[in-house]
């Protein structure tokens, strides 16, 4: 640093300008510090007269470089401008699409929310129906004081409402949708081809409405299980009989004119969709509630019930030896011993035809309950109706006794039918699955 300084020194000592005018010599001092300014003032003013020169010379070239990058951000932003635009028109035409395709869902989706609130009214209406049925067998079953162990029980579902809810087919999801529905299931779904042309739509939408049109799916199939294991039960009962035929047996005690008529409504011209499997599914479900209320109601005009609830089943139908005579001989009902004094109930509702004595019969009552049916009630201790008395369902209509031709007390009990003796134990066997309501109706909650 010292070196510098001392060099700097030499360069830059004092020094004195002479200057001659007119024979007079004029000397001006020049210092260290004076001779360091003018020194960097010359070089300074000879850089600003190179950049200057220079700038003159290659003007005309910088502008043009600078139009040249001017034109280039033009053409790059016109360019950027011209792709927003088509970004936008085909954003347009998607969004277009999309709110053709969520239209058609949502009025697809209330399309079969309405169907669906038509056959579950009617669905309301008949179950109200039946169980108004039942809890009058399920009054009769409680008053029954045998054993449990001895009555036929049905199995039965202990939860319908949650059979209803759970789904039997898992979820689709948006990737396996299309390979997984068979084409009539596709139909009943917006379109997937445009769903795929609207990539934009969030697939939790999608998703959201498969899921809504799945759970229709599952409510139907769950209603329409249910119904036919009704329809089965009860075509059951009445086959259980062994004598009657259900159709023959539902077209005569249900003329046409009471036959049940309704349904939901499934216009048939010019419909879309009107082979979907939903559309088939929800006519065919209309249906079978217009035949599960037909077979309700053909079941109540059957003598199904017990004329008796404490009993023991003493003599049964047909051939056995005669306990007067010893001999073989037709027995024409069934005797249930009982206590004298035991309350004997009406099967089913009707006319008193015959309140009295009938030889070895003793003390009946018989009753004509339509449709070809008739009961007869034998051995009585007193009967408290007179003929020509309407009686309803399981009225108190008698007494057990031991009057007539009898060994002690018991009811003796007839089911005729068209003018033919048929046996009792039949109709009662084939009412069990009706009865054996009682617990399930007892233990629902109020």
């Amino acid at each position: 640093m010292l070196k510098i300084r001392s060099h700097l020194r030499k360069i830059f000592a004092a020094k004195q300008i002479y200057i001659r005018s007119d024979g007079k010599v004029i000397f001006v001092p020049v210092s260290s510090r004076g001779l360091m300014l003018l020194t960097g003032f010359f070089v300074a003013t000879s850089l600003w007269v190179g950049f200057a020169t220079v700038q003159t010379i290659f003007s005309d070239d910088l502008a043009a470089q600078r139009a040249a990058q001017v034109r280039e951000t033009e053409l790059a932003y016109g360019a950027e401008i011209q792709r927003l635009k088509r970004e936008y028109d085909d954003l347009n035409a998607k969004l277009v699409l999309t709110s053709d395709w969520f239209e058609e869902a949502t009025d697809k989706l209330e399309t079969r929310h309405n169907q669906l609130n038509d056959v579950l009214e009617q669905h309301a209406q008949i179950s109200s129906d039946l169980l108004t049925m039942q809890k009058a067998f399920a009054r009769v079953a409680m008053r029954s004081k045998r054993n449990k162990s001895e009555v036929e029980l049905v199995g039965r579902s202990s939860d319908p409402i949650r059979q209803i809810m759970q789904s039997r087919n898992a979820l689709p999801t948006q990737k396996n949708l299309g390979p997984q529905l068979t084409q009539s299931q596709q139909a009943d779904l917006p379109d997937l081809a445009l769903m795929t042309s609207t990539p934009h739509i969030s697939a939790d939408i999608y998703t959201r409405i498969a899921s809504l049109n799945t759970r229709q799916g599952d409510l139907l199939d769950a209603l329409e299980e249910s119904v036919d294991l009704k329809i089965n039960e009860f075509e059951t009962v009445i086959a259980g009989t062994e004598i009657l035929d259900t159709e023959n047996f539902m077209a005569r005690v249900l003329p046409a004119s009471e036959r049940a008529i309704g349904g939901a409504y499934v216009p048939l011209p010019d419909t879309r969709g009107l082979n979907t499997r939903l559309h088939q599914q929800i006519y065919r479900i209309s249906n079978n509630l217009d035949r599960l209320q037909d077979l309700s109601q053909s079941v109540t005009k059957i003598p199904l019930s017990a004329p008796i609830h404490d009993y023991q089943v003493t003599s049964g139908f047909g051939a056995r030896i005669d306990p007067f005579k010893k001999r073989a001989a037709f027995h024409a009902g069934v005797d249930f011993g009982t206590a004298s004094g035991t309350p004997v109930h009406t099967t089913l509702a009707g006319t008193v035809t015959r309140a009295g004595y009938k030889g070895p019969y003793g003390l009946i009552v018989e009753i004509d309950h339509g449709n070809g049916f008739r009961t007869r009630y034998g051995h009585l201790a007193r009967a408290l109706v007179r003929q020509g008395q309407r009686v309803e369902f399981q009225q108190h209509i008698a007494d057990a006794g031991n009057s007539g031709r009898s060994t002690g007390p018991h009811l003796h009990y007839e089911v005729w039918y068209d003018g033919k003796v048929r046996n009792p134990m039949a109709f009662l066997d084939a009412g069990k699955p009706i009865f054996n309501i009682a617990e399930a109706i007892q233990s629902a909650p109020q």
